[in-house]
């Protein structure tokens, strides 16, 4: 429980600050976007006839911003990506320092942290692959907010509502972008490419197990609170069907806001893992 403990302490400052500076570009992006929408509202409005062609001129900030969002997010993942690699070299440093493990496993994870800073900078490939998904969830969100932008125009001028009406509307939409919603993009982006730098890392060094890390607080999901503790097989899922905290290939629900993190484990000495995952600690089974 000890080492448990210092391992989910381990949220590092420099974590915390990335995740607030993307906030705040995510703000001022949504901000910048309201400014330029509200504009080409005023230019293209009519009260008498309103086509799609106007509407798609008054949301085409959005469409043609996309590069402009996406290299906002793909900076401070790509960031967070390198600390996560960082995380998981700490998280080996505690793990080898337990009085619990053989001597050969202090060997070999000692042999992992030496393998760690030659393979920062060259797994060049899994550093495309967090660039494509960072692609996906920006397209996503934009799509999202263009549907809801154009829902708004078009329903205003369905039930006659005047342009300062739609407007309004339209601020308290990107309001909502500004504030509340960059902070959980923020959040979500940061932890999911933090992790995702966690995992590789664990998969190049050869990591045989994992465990899940719940962040002990009352925020915590009540299934995530659950699965604390949780061991698995790398490549393996934890019972959420998640591979690790923040793995977008699974439901949003589990995911999305999540603060959990993922530690290496190794089997003590004088015991073997159970043949089943997930499985506890106190599933391990004693061995001669």
């Amino acid at each position: 429980m000890k080492r448990r403990l210092l391992i989910a302490q381990l949220n590092s400052k420099l974590s915390e600050s990335n995740e607030k500076q993307l906030e705040k570009a995510i703000s001022k992006y949504f901000k910048e976007l309201r400014e330029e929408v509200l504009d080409n509202l005023e230019e293209y409005w009519s009260d008498y006839q309103m086509l799609q062609g106007q509407i798609n001129l008054i949301i085409a900030p959005i469409e043609n911003s996309h590069e402009q969002y996406y290299n906002i997010l793909a900076k401070h993942d790509k960031r967070e990506y390198q600390l996560g690699g960082k995380e998981a070299q700490r998280l080996v440093n505690i793990l080898k320092k337990d009085e619990k493990y053989s001597q050969k496993a202090i060997r070999r994870f000692r042999s992992y942290i030496r393998r760690i800073d030659a393979l920062f900078g060259t797994i060049k490939w899994s550093e495309e692959d967090l660039l494509e998904r960072t692609f996906i969830a920006s397209q996503q969100t934009l799509a999202r907010v263009s549907r809801d932008i154009n829902k708004i125009i078009t329903k205003g001028y369905t039930d006659g509502k005047g342009i300062n009406v739609v407007a309004n509307m339209l601020t308290r939409r990107f309001n909502q972008l500004e504030t509340w919603e960059a902070k959980r993009i923020a959040r979500t982006e940061i932890h999911n490419s933090h992790n995702q730098g966690v995992m590789r890392i664990y998969n190049e060094v050869g990591v045989e197990y994992t465990q899940w890390i719940a962040a002990d607080d009352d925020r915590t999901r009540e299934s995530h609170a659950e699965i604390n503790g949780e061991i698995i097989a790398m490549g393996e899922t934890y019972s959420n069907g998640l591979a690790y905290p923040g793995d977008t290939s699974g439901d949003i629900e589990e995911w999305i806001n999540c603060r959990c993190s993922n530690a290496p484990f190794v089997i003590p000495y004088g015991y073997m893992a159970p043949p089943h995952t997930p499985f506890r600690e106190e599933d391990l089974i004693p061995t001669k």
